[in-house]
């Protein structure tokens, strides 16, 4: 902590030690917890306009995103192949 006086205004400052930029964060961070299961990879497919309209239909009939009914299509293929 130190002190600083404005000459021009005639007022006192207190400056409690700011975080430089780059320096470490404190372990304690403040947001939504980690996942279980965070779903890191990154997979780009092509599709062609067909597949597309299929794809929105179903998210609109769900209620949900693109990439869910993708997840649910592979462990429903998936699924199938294991009988």
């Amino acid at each position: 902590m130190e002190n600083r006086i404005d000459f021009l205004l005639l007022h006192s400052y207190t400056c409690y030690g700011h975080k430089k930029w780059g320096e470490a964060m404190s372990s304690k961070k403040i947001g939504r917890p980690p996942s279980e299961n965070p779903k890191s990879e990154l997979i780009r497919v092509r599709a062609d306009q067909a597949i597309l309209s299929m794809l929105d239909a179903c998210t609109e009939k769900l209620n949900t995103t693109r990439s869910d009914v993708i997840r649910k299509g592979i462990k429903k293929v998936y699924d199938d192949l294991q009988k």
